[in-house]
């Protein structure tokens, strides 16, 4: 039987005009190839990044293209002679990648990509008058797909390009696949060949990995290939770090159970009116297309990695203690980004996250109060929310002898703090009492390190009434800086 597929409406206009700047000749194929051909057997409705495979240099004919018909262009690879055209349609932005078949002609082409479900073409031909294509499949990609399973295309994938590795566990999450057993192996036969791939190129696939809802299943067969190791040994080395009566599990599995209690948490259907502004926040960008749900994620598996080098055993307490723990995490935190090339402001969200996730449970410990919340969010401010999120993960994942059964009183707590923050935005705000001018001005003050504290600290007496007026501001002040002399 033969397998078809019926490109968009868009999309079918794109290439046709795209086709109109090639030689209508027999020896100048044009095929649509890979992702574009199992995006659309997946049932996506929509497919911005094409592409097509050739049987020429596609350079000229792309940069004349760009050049009419006015959209972007660039050589991606000279000597490959890969080419991608940016165009926008109807406020929709596509990449359009171009490039001249790497082997002899469409088969060996295909035959020379990672996995089959990616090794499938389509001949356009010029004219474009139909927008139905014939599927040529010739390592049964198609049934693979449908059977939800990732085969390699040949022995050698690994060797020409080992950040496919990443690209197996990206794929298996996005099509809800799994590896065939052949898979698998190889893929812990040759993780070592990931030492030598760059931390860009693994942080790409790997945040593909944590957009899934299921991704800390994804992680731990990372972990069991051996390829988890190599981007993320930290976490890997909390493994058989046994912890104290509160948990149940090391310090790996419970990372792991985190995660995933994290992910049922945020797929849960919550009655409170402010929860759809808290999901549009977590898929929030944070930087390059990386968004607030991912880095939580992330932030769910790194949340206890400064525990192996803080691990006590206390001869007082009679159990095992890892006071500091957190801050030894903000301090990995920092190597982790470097490595995986994380954005300043994507380290801050971690450091921020590492530094505080244990917080929202001692505020809920010592008992709710608009000091506490008002100190909370004035350090976190928005991102208080999603560690609120993690801290109430982080508690179901702990179920030790020594935890009592308050689980749902938690897990109201945690609620609460969140609800208090949407209810302080619905407020209107107040003008600051005093600023440093005031300090200098008024209290013959000296701008240092101070000035922070005391402005936080008038800031936190007026947001709880203790001050109303900037008379009574200047008053604190004076109180604060004689207490302190």
């Amino acid at each position: 039987m033969n397998k078809k597929i019926t490109l968009p409406q868009l999309e079918f206009d794109l290439l046709r005009e795209i086709l109109c700047f090639t030689d209508n000749s027999e020896s100048n194929q044009i095929w649509l190839v890979g992702g574009s051909i199992r995006d659309l057997l997946a049932g996506y409705e929509a497919i911005p990044d094409l592409d097509l495979a050739v049987s020429f240099n596609p350079v000229p004919m792309a940069r004349e293209y760009a050049r009419r018909k006015k959209a972007g262009f660039v050589v991606l690879d000279e000597e490959r002679q890969v080419v991608r055209v940016v165009k926008t349609i109807d406020s929709r932005h596509y990449n359009v990648d171009i490039a001249r078949f790497r082997a002899e002609d469409i088969e060996s082409d295909l035959k020379a990509r990672d996995f089959t479900i990616n090794a499938m073409a389509a001949r356009i031909q010029q004219p474009l008058t139909t927008a139905e294509l014939e599927i040529f499949d010739p390592l049964n990609g198609y049934e693979h797909l449908r059977q939800k399973l990732v085969i390699p295309c040949s022995d050698q994938l690994f060797i020409d390009d080992p950040l496919r590795m990443m690209r197996a566990f990206r794929f298996a999450a996005l099509f809800r696949a799994e590896f065939s057993s052949e898979l698998f192996q190889k893929i812990i036969d040759e993780a070592p060949l990931l030492e030598n791939v760059s931390g860009e190129r693994i942080r790409d696939e790997f945040f593909k990995v944590l957009s899934v809802e299921n991704s800390s299943y994804w992680v731990s067969q990372m972990e069991k290939t051996g390829v988890l190791r190599f981007f993320l040994p930290e976490l890997v080395d909390c493994k058989g770090v046994e912890q104290n009566e509160w948990h149940h599990l090391d310090v790996f599995d419970h990372s792991l159970l985190t995660l995933e209690n994290l992910e049922k948490i945020e797929s849960s259907e919550r009655k409170e009116d402010w929860w759809p502004n808290f999901l549009a926040y977590l898929e929030e960008h944070v930087s390059a297309g990386r968004n607030f749900r991912q880095l939580l994620k992330l932030g769910c598996l790194i949340h206890d990695l400064g525990k192996p080098a803080c691990r006590h055993e206390s001869t007082e307490q009679g159990r095992v203690i890892f006071h500091g723990h957190e801050m030894e995490g903000v301090r990995l935190c920092k190597e982790i980004a470097e490595r995986l090339r994380l954005s300043g402001n994507e380290l801050h969200f971690l450091q921020k996250v590492v530094k505080n996730h244990m917080r929202p449970g001692v505020i809920l410990q010592q008992g709710v109060s608009e000091k506490r919340l008002f100190r909370y969010f004035a350090e976190t401010g928005r991102d208080g929310l999603g560690i609120a999120i993690l801290s109430l993960a982080d508690r179901m994942s702990a179920q030790g002898s020594l935890t009592s059964d308050d689980l749902e009183e938690f897990t109201n707590g945690i609620f609460s703090i969140m609800s208090e923050f949407y209810k302080q935005m619905k407020k209107p705000k107040r003008s600051p009492l005093l600023n440093g001018a005031d300090l200098i001005a008024e209290l013959q003050l000296r701008p240092g390190p101070k000035f922070r504290e005391i402005l936080e600290a008038v800031a936190e007496a007026q947001y709880t009434g203790e001050i109303t007026t900037r008379d009574q501001a200047l008053e604190f002040v004076k109180s604060l800086v004689n207490t302190n002399q």
